[in-house]
């Protein structure tokens, strides 16, 4: 006759502490996967992730860590259970999704925020559900480099997606600049995230001439290339509608990720 197993009496500490015990969940990336190493996914695109803890509330509590940008980026590599992944590495669009999905399991799907009526220019409360976001995955043949013509200069661009790396530098850059040149200096931002994108232009890669090339740039083929590279992109539809409680305009805009997005709306 076979033994059975005895039954694991837990202490009442044991249990109380299960009662917090990070538990992790598969969720589907909206690159699927597709740039990163096998062994950061499973074969649909999946990684392991857990919920935000007082931990987490503690890095976002931090000033020097929200405003060098690293909050994000230390969160993530809290909650994610494979030590592998690169948080660097990960898509802008992957790290957006992951955002919305943390604070969604973690403090629930209702958001409030507060807008601005471009019409009247009244501000009033929007109440979004993160239930409701749309997401936009990674055709299952997605390669890099993407590749497109600008149309007034006929110029040949390879680029690549966004990263998280490519966001922190954006965000030292921008904080370096304000430092030493005062607020009165021009916004940089959108120059340096077209010279960490491009790969080539006319097959030429040397970083010097695409810097050269992009402060150049003729705007049709600036507002032509930044939305190629939008619309190449995965990630969350971060545009909401509502209707102005003032005048009654129906306005679209863009979910705002303010300090307020981190916190629990009770």
């Amino acid at each position: 006759m076979t033994e059975k197993k005895a039954d694991v009496q837990l202490s009442p500490v044991d249990k109380l502490l299960a009662k917090v015990k990070a538990t992790y969940e598969l969720v589907e990336l909206p690159s699927k996967g597709l740039l990163y190493p096998k062994s950061w996914t499973d074969k649909k695109g999946c990684i392991s992730i857990r919920r935000w803890t007082v931990e987490e509330e503690k890095i976002l509590s931090t000033v020097r860590y929200v405003k060098s940008g690293k909050a994000i980026d230390m969160m993530l590599k809290n909650c994610l259970e494979n030590i592998e992944i690169d948080t660097g590495e990960l898509l802008s669009g992957d790290r957006s999704f992951l955002l919305y999905h943390l604070r969604n399991v973690s403090y629930g799907a209702a958001y409030e925020f507060k807008t601005t009526c471009n019409r009247c220019g009244a501000e009033f409360p929007v109440e979004a559900n993160l239930n409701k976001v749309k997401v936009k995955y990674l055709e299952d043949n997605f390669e890099e480099p993407c590749k497109c013509k600008l149309p007034i200069s006929d110029t040949l661009v390879e680029f690549n997606l966004m990263r998280g790396k490519d966001e922190l530098a954006l965000v030292s850059d921008r904080s370096r600049r304000l430092s030493e040149y005062s607020q009165n200096q021009v916004d940089n931002t959108l120059t340096e995230r077209y010279v960490r994108q491009i790969v080539s232009l006319d097959g030429i890669t040397d970083k010097a001439v695409i810097r050269q090339f992009v402060d150049m740039m003729i705007a049709g083929d600036s507002s032509f290339l930044r939305k190629e590279m939008d619309d190449r992109s995965c990630g969350v539809d971060f545009m909401f509608s509502a209707t102005c409680g003032s005048c009654g305009a129906e306005i679209e805009s863009e979910v705002p990720i303010t300090a307020e997005f981190f916190r629990s709306a009770g």
